[in-house]
């Protein structure tokens, strides 16, 4: 009889756990109320430096495990970080420090286990002494990397190593090799080196890559079909408003976008010539606030060429990850294909415009 209760009142966590759970991650709910992950950096005085922002691990991802581990074997730590509810965990690359010195130690044991849980290695130069301990664990089911990576700074030398072995034996080298890997065995003198496999890992996105990663459209690609109307509420297909033979500049933006305050007045400025060099510029407001005041913004922007509106549902098409980026500028071809993305509003981008218009294409 208790061995059936327990057995259904296990059956009723799991269908709490994915059911309800799944649930409200789905709707976009943080299990953690979307606190940011932290990253501190030690200064070497018993104090802490927060580098969570600056480093960019502070992401709001609900993280229940972060390993630090060098991947590439480069010679510093990069962080893999599991996310709960995500559809994708997340790796770190640390590229700081990559041309400083380094010595990566691995233990086998042999009294304590092949492991050497527990085994103690200070390293000594001039600088100091760093201890480390081989653990078998960190955090919630989580391990890192199992060798144990000294970082030298501009040390090119270690003076003394040392080896506390779990089994109660002791080892002292010196005259090491830096920037490698040394492998110690519990029980033996010496040192034996080793070449880990060299690695790359991806380079991160850029900031084009990153605009087009959050985008349902890619240069090359036909604009979507999206359900458009114009400012008296009346249907306008983007087909009806290209012409033959001339290209379409499709400015996105919204009312409550402060960068395109400043984006439209440059473009009513570049209107006339936009049109002289066979280039129609044309608005797309994502606003989908019935209290928007469209209209308003409008007339107070002196918007003199078309302005169209759009829904939701569209919006989901322009933005599958359900974040409209503003502003968003477009240039197409006659036959609605998508040639150049401009996103946001820089220097850039002006200069981008500017040299559009004095080509013509």
């Amino acid at each position: 009889m208790v061995a059936a209760e327990e057995k259904q009142e296990q059956a009723g966590g799991e269908s709490y756990h994915n059911h309800h759970m799944g649930t409200i991650f789905k709707k976009g709910f943080s299990f953690s109320g979307f606190e940011r992950d932290m990253l501190k950096l030690s200064m070497g005085d018993g104090s802490y430096l927060d580098i969570s922002g600056i480093s960019g691990v502070d992401s709001i991802s609900d993280g229940r495990g972060a390993v630090f581990a060098d991947f590439d074997n480069d010679g510093d730590s990069d962080i893999f970080l599991v996310s709960a509810q995500r559809k994708a965990h997340y790796l770190f690359r640390n590229n700081v420090g990559s041309d400083r010195h380094f010595l990566r130690v691995e233990l086998e044991g042999r009294s304590g286990g092949r492991d050497a849980f527990g085994a103690i290695v200070r390293v000594h130069t001039a600088h100091g002494i760093q201890t480390k301990v081989k653990a078998g664990g960190s955090g919630f089911l989580s391990q890192h990397d199992p060798r144990l990576l000294f970082g030298l700074g501009d040390e090119t030398e270690v003076a003394r190593l040392e080896v506390a072995w779990p089994g109660g034996e002791s080892l002292t080298l010196t005259d090491l090799p830096i920037d490698t890997t040394i492998r110690l065995t519990e029980g033996q003198n010496g040192f034996q080196r080793v070449a880990p496999p060299s690695g790359t890992l991806p380079d991160p996105l850029g900031d084009r890559e990153e605009m087009l990663a959050r985008l349902g459209i890619r240069p090359g690609a036909t604009f979507p079909r999206l359900e458009l109307r114009d400012l008296g509420g009346q249907p306008r297909s983007l087909e009806a408003t290209l012409r033959p033979g001339r290209k379409m500049l499709l400015n996105v933006w919204a009312t409550w976008c402060t960068p395109c305050a400043v984006e439209i007045p440059e473009l009513v400025h570049l209107y006339p010539e936009l049109t002289a060099a066979g280039i129609d510029l044309v608005g797309l407001s994502v606003d989908v606030d019935p209290a928007a005041d469209v209209q308003g913004y409008v007339a107070r922007q002196g918007m003199e060429y078309p302005v169209l509106m759009t829904d939701s549902d569209s919006l989901d098409i322009l933005y599958p990850n359900g974040e409209a980026t503003v502003p968003l500028t477009l240039l197409l071809s006659d036959q609605g294909q998508v040639l150049e993305i401009y996103s946001g509003w820089s220097k850039r981008s002006a200069a981008a415009l500017e040299a559009l218009v004095k080509s013509g294409s």
